[in-house]
């Protein structure tokens, strides 16, 4: 046995142990989980492994459902071992466990907390769960991350029902440790370990995803910068028209206009529009704000101009563009031809300081559909719902923003995600005893959760949701 297992295994199986039992894998009536190790000296010719597997299993042959498990290297030279710590599917498939990965936020937990942070490149989650019979991508994921021999021989009958997957150095104890607590905290998640505060506090310190680095604002100003013309696209509350105009505050070249189902053509680019201030009728040009920005910024070409459009998807875009829609196509300008926007305005593109921003409403299913000329034409920012800094004078109510957020989490398929309330209906003011977030919780954020039931959305929330609200704010979802 080479050193480096020899020194290293058993640190890392005490702390792996000694974690489960901390994030409440230890209860009153013993463990929760089955605790296998196959680390024998000399080393295991198949390979060595230790990790958990559900409560109720035996100790040894074959098992069901969900485990967590990690499997040492021992190379030769003590600084090419990497070790692999894998949620894994025993060899006999789901028992209790088929309805717990059919959840949208069990994958989507470990897609989070894995993937997206500073262990993406070494790791690896299952794009379907419930999928025990293929490995292509575990086994790319293996390819391009340079697994030693003697890991490789240790897993190369599990590539299967492998779920995710980490590369783990061994000689960096700090970054090891931390990633073991990081799956045996979400594997605590998973099973609902934790039964205290204390314990569920520990939980989220190890699962905990820094998110300080979050910066809306400056990845939207880039890539309007790269891209020109941007949908904000997002849930009610999570900010898109307030951030719009944060952009462009600095600016005093802005037009701002918010689509309706009857804006026109003649309303938004041009127009031949009745005087009613004449005594005698009378007709006369109208420029719509799309006119008045393209002139603006012919007319200070030195200076960036903007345009927002507030709920872009009320109104049938192609409909109220016309011909001007062609201008926004990127390769427009290549092509010489040019486009009359208006009388006396043929343009073969528009100018190159005039800047779009559009907001998207991705909870309102009754606006019109977004065809993919216009997803062509417009870069796409998805504006999700999170913690925030509120303004003077003003609290985030952070409880009850996680636990509506929580809930989604777990049940919300990708597209129901969009619906998910934002930040904006968590802020109030920073005298509130608890009546504005509990006036907040009835009046707005629970008849919008009945509506989405209402229409079929969320359906496995339901009894989460009327147990939230029953608990919460002593109201009743349905009577």
């Amino acid at each position: 046995m080479y050193k480096n297992f020899d020194s290293n295994d058993l640190s890392y199986r005490e702390f792996f142990f000694t974690t489960a039992e901390d994030f409440g894998g230890k209860g009153r009536s013993g463990l929760k989980y089955v605790a296998r190790k196959n680390v024998n000296d000399p080393f295991p010719a198949k390979g060595a492994y230790f990790g958990c597997i559900s409560e109720g299993e035996e100790k040894n042959g074959a098992y069901s459902d969900l485990s967590i498990v990690v499997f040492p290297s021992n190379e030769a030279d003590d600084l090419q071992d990497r070790w692999m710590i894998a949620l894994v599917v025993g060899s006999l498939g789901f028992k209790n466990d088929y309805d717990l990965v059919t959840l949208p936020g069990t994958r989507r937990m470990f897609t989070k907390h894995l993937l997206g942070n500073d262990l993406t490149k070494e790791s690896f989650v299952k794009n379907d769960f419930l999928d025990v019979e293929s490995q292509d991508g575990f086994k790319s994921f293996c390819d391009n991350n340079e697994i030693p021999d003697t890991l490789a021989n240790a897993i190369k009958n599990y590539g299967k029902v492998i779920l995710a997957a980490s590369v783990i150095n061994p000689n960096n104890e700090l970054a090891c440790k931390e990633t073991i607590g990081r799956y045996l905290g979400l594997y605590a998640m998973v099973r609902d370990w934790p039964t205290s505060n204390a314990k569920r506090k520990k939980v989220q310190e190890a699962v905990l995803i820094d998110d300080s680095k979050l910066n809306e604002e400056a990845e939207i100003k880039k890539l309007l910068g790269q891209r020109k013309y941007v949908v904000l696209q997002g849930a009610p509350g999570t900010g898109k028209t307030r951030m719009a105009k944060k952009i462009t505050a600095e600016s005093s070249n802005v037009f701002f206009t918010q689509f309706h189902a009857e804006t026109s053509y003649s309303d938004f680019v041009y127009g031949i529009l009745p005087n009613v201030n004449a005594e005698n009728l009378q007709y006369q040009a109208h420029e719509g704000i799309f006119v008045q920005a393209i002139k603006t910024a012919q007319a200070k070409a030195d200076e960036p101009v903007y345009l927002i459009i507030d709920e872009i998807n009320r109104a049938n875009l192609a409909s109220v563009l016309g011909p001007a829609f062609y201008l926004f196509e990127p390769t427009m300008a290549n092509s010489g031809v040019k486009i009359e926007v208006c009388p006396g305005l043929a343009l073969t593109k528009l100018p190159e300081n005039l800047y779009v921003i559009a907001t998207m409403n991705t909870a309102d299913r009754s606006l019109a559909v977004v065809d993919f000329a216009l997803r062509r034409r417009f870069a796409w920012y998805t504006l999700v719902p999170h913690a925030v800094k509120p303004d003077s004078g003003y609290k985030f109510c952070q409880k009850e923003f996680n636990d509506i957020s929580d809930i989604f989490e777990k049940y919300a398929t990708d597209e129901e995600l969009n619906l998910q309330p934002g930040q904006a209906y968590f802020i109030v003011s920073e005298h509130d005893q608890g009546d504005e977030i509990k006036t907040r919780l009835q009046y707005e954020v629970m008849p919008l959760i009945k509506e989405y039931l209402a229409n079929g959305m969320l359906a496995r929330s339901k009894d989460d949701f009327v147990d939230y609200f029953r608990r919460t704010i002593h109201e009743e979802m349905f009577r």
